[in-house]
């Protein structure tokens, strides 16, 4: 091969060489992972979130085995059993029946009923997550109390109620008569030896409400707590925005953060954190069907459930929703007007408006004293002996606690006692007013 030859082999070499490089480099794809979409600020979680089923309970199950007999509780490991058990049951085909029921409180303490009573309304769309309903267009509707009856036990099919006491509603599922026959057997007809459920008897007003309290006197523990400080920055980062821009400033009584528009404070004297954003509006066609789960969801993103906290009231008109501590047994916990026992919410169009709760948690247990609280009978009497008191305005009657933090210590306490519910506000009856015949409201 001539010298001329090899020149032209190389040369063509290098060009298709050349030409090979150049293909590559135009079709190289490279193979990069597409990179998570992150957050500017790190999600908090103050504490852990919870389930639906952990906050929308009921506070109290009444059993009617006749027009004499009436057993009920609040324990809540009682209460769970129950709702265990009817999560079960396969619920269908409601129905609408409020033309045919006059009073729902006489229908719903008819003798054979079993009555799950919830502290306030619940749209039933959100509590088909904890219960099966089976029907794929249900109708919307609220309930307060959820009726069993044992006596109404048909072939195949049984009736289940969800009542609305407060709009006087009621609708009919039906539900296989296994499950119901079952629950008759382990539950109703062995409520008279079942440790935890007392004997209630019923108390008629003249507008045809109806209470159940306590035949005998009731012993319930009072506590005493170490109280956790909540972290406020945690706080901060949770509500705001853009917590990099949010400014602090220490005031005389707490601390202030802010930015260009919301508001946080947090007040040792009052042992509360409180929330505003008033750019946010309020207009009065908000849409309030989902108010209770936005207020679950905004409190389970930062998870500021940091104790035993149940719902127990929603105002769809003014867009409030209300969360309540209770005790280890069950029973509800009040506080005076700062509502250190409580998680309240305001909602705007589109995003929280105020936002309030207390600044603490309970930590470790220092001590526990029993005591005794008088009777259902001895409760109605001195309700009764008061002056310029209207019976027919109580719409609760019921055994809480009040819960107290001195801000110069970290001792929570939390004293057992009556509490009755008068024209939409709670009060106390104190030990003392029984024993000393002072009646007036606290």
């Amino acid at each position: 091969m001539t010298y001329e030859n090899i020149k032209s082999v190389i040369l063509v070499f290098l060009v298709c060489f050349s030409v090979l490089l150049t293909w590559s480099i135009w079709m190289y794809q490279p193979n990069y992972e597409m990179m998570k979409k992150q957050n500017t600020v790190e999600k908090v979680a103050i504490s852990e979130k919870k389930e639906v089923g952990e906050i929308i309970k009921p506070d109290r199950i009444y059993y009617h085995l006749s027009k004499e007999k009436h057993y009920g509780t609040v324990d809540k490991n009682e209460i769970k059993k129950i709702i265990t058990e009817i999560g079960r049951w396969n619920f269908t085909d409601f129905e609408n029946i409020s033309d045919e029921i006059k009073n729902p409180y006489s229908f719903s303490h008819s003798p054979g009923n079993t009555v799950i009573v919830f502290p306030d309304s619940i749209p039933i769309d959100l509590y088909r997550s904890i219960i099966d309903i089976k029907d794929k267009d249900l109708p919307n509707f609220q309930f307060d109390q959820i009726v069993i009856d044992v006596e109404g036990v048909q072939k195949e099919q049984s009736f289940v109620y969800f009542i609305s006491t407060k709009n006087e509603k009621a609708y009919r599922s039906h539900v296989p008569s296994s499950f119901v026959s079952n629950f008759n057997t382990s539950f109703f007809k062995n409520v008279e030896y079942t440790i935890n459920y007392v004997k209630y008897f019923p108390y008629k007003s003249s507008n045809e409400r109806i209470f159940f309290l306590p035949e005998k006197e009731t012993k319930m523990l009072s506590y005493q707590y170490l109280s956790n400080p909540l972290d406020s920055e945690k706080y901060k980062n949770a509500l705001f925005i853009d917590p990099s821009v949010v400014q602090k400033n220490y005031l005389l009584s707490g601390e202030e953060y802010k930015d260009y528009s919301s508001l946080m404070r947090v007040n040792y004297d009052k042992n509360t954190l409180s929330y505003i954003n008033p750019v946010e509006s309020s207009e009065s066609h908000f849409p309030s069907n989902n108010l209770l789960k936005r207020s679950i969801d905004f409190v389970n993103e930062h998870g500021g459930w940091t104790g035993k906290y149940r719902f127990v009231e929603v105002d769809e008109l003014n867009h409030r929703v209300l969360f309540r501590l209770y005790e280890d047994k069950g029973y509800p916990v009040f506080s005076d007007e700062n509502g250190i026992s409580e998680i309240r919410h305001k909602w705007g169009q589109n995003e929280i408006l105020e936002y309030s709760r207390s600044n603490f948690s309970f930590g470790v247990l220092t001590e526990t004293v029993e005591k005794t609280l008088s009777s259902g009978h001895e409760v109605l009497e001195w309700l009764e002996s008061m002056e310029d008191f209207d019976l027919d305005l109580v719409q609760d009657i019921v055994l809480g606690y009040t819960m107290t933090k001195d801000p110069q210590t970290p001792l929570v306490y939390l004293e057992p006692s009556w509490y009755y519910q008068y024209n939409h506000s709670w009060y106390k009856i104190s030990m003392d007013e029984f024993e000393g015949g002072n009646h007036g409201l606290e």
